[in-house]
């Protein structure tokens, strides 16, 4: 009989973004668990993975760019910076983001913009 998916994977085994759900716990790189994943930022048609959105416990609602993520896995987001560093990666990355509002379109268009090597 075979094992079902569950039973083959284990609770830190990479995923996908794409695979990436709401509630996922979010931990920084010393450690600390942070939140909670609210949002998965990304564009599905040119599979592309800006960042996540996270509740964090001081700060509120932040969020964060692909490259503060250091893996994904079934049980947590791991992040590559250490805990201290999280509020200033994410209001530099809040600050980059440029929203367009363009006449004559049913909806807002969001224009991503090469991303800062900062984060």
């Amino acid at each position: 009989m075979a094992k079902d998916d569950d039973e083959i994977l284990s609770p830190d085994d990479e995923i996908s973004w794409l695979a990436l759900t709401a509630g996922t716990r979010v931990l920084t790189s010393d450690g600390h668990a942070v939140g909670h994943v609210t949002h998965v930022l990304g564009d599905l048609s040119e599979d592309v993975f800006d960042g996540i959105g996270v509740s964090h416990g001081l700060l509120g609602q932040v969020m964060l760019p692909r490259r503060a993520i250091a893996r994904i896995t079934r049980a947590a987001v791991h992040l590559a910076i250490p805990n201290a560093e999280l509020p200033a990666v994410a209001k530099a990355y809040a600050e980059e983001r440029i929203y367009d509002a363009r006449e004559g379109r049913r909806k807002d268009v969001w224009r991503r913009e090469e991303d800062d090597e900062r984060f």
